[in-house]
């Protein structure tokens, strides 16, 4: 049985790489030379993410189990599932602080190292576009943050951002052509 990471793995990146190859078929440019490390970036960037959304989880449960008893001539409890808010809005913020910040920066930076860009002029990058992009990604991500924590299983989190992200890929890609 192949892994779930590994899944969301190898889906992250095939959706990255669709969002590439959309935004080039809009704008009628050819495909940028930097594929090749968007490419590897995801790849390296979706198991700790995997695993991030694992952890708060295992920390911060998104749901309580509740126990009813159930008049049925002693045949068993009936079991309800119960959205924790506080865990849920723990996580939600968890996501949209330490989360957005550490994304961003990495892709930010690490995709221009990933090219050879020297880490000085990475880091001033990340200095320079970090905050424009997070205001940006404000607009979205909160929404899907939420949607994410409460309705879609963990072990398919990292996917749903990314099918999300596939989105916001050519959107941004069709913006900055204009």
């Amino acid at each position: 049985m192949v892994s779930p990471i590994l899944v969301a793995t190898l889906q992250s990146t095939f959706l990255t790489l669709c969002s590439l190859l959309i935004a080039c078929f809009f704008t009628k440019a050819d495909p940028p030379p930097n594929i090749p490390a968007l490419l590897i970036f995801t790849l390296l960037s979706t198991p700790p993410n995997f695993l991030w959304q694992q952890w708060m989880e295992s920390k911060f449960p998104g749901y309580k189990v509740q126990k009813v008893e159930v008049d049925d001539d002693g045949k068993g409890v009936e079991v309800e599932e119960k959205l924790n808010v506080r865990n849920t809005l723990v996580k939600f913020g968890l996501d949209q602080t330490v989360g957005a910040v550490v994304n961003v920066g990495a892709y930010i930076g690490g995709t221009r190292l990933l090219r050879g860009v020297p880490a000085v002029t990475c880091w001033d990058a990340v200095k320079e576009q970090m905050w424009p992009i997070m205001k940006a990604g404000y607009k979205l991500w909160p929404a899907v943050n939420f949607i994410q924590h409460v309705f879609i299983p963990v072990e398919k989190k990292t996917v749903v951002g990314s099918l999300v992200g596939l989105g916001w890929g050519v959107y941004l890609a069709l913006f900055a052509a204009q």
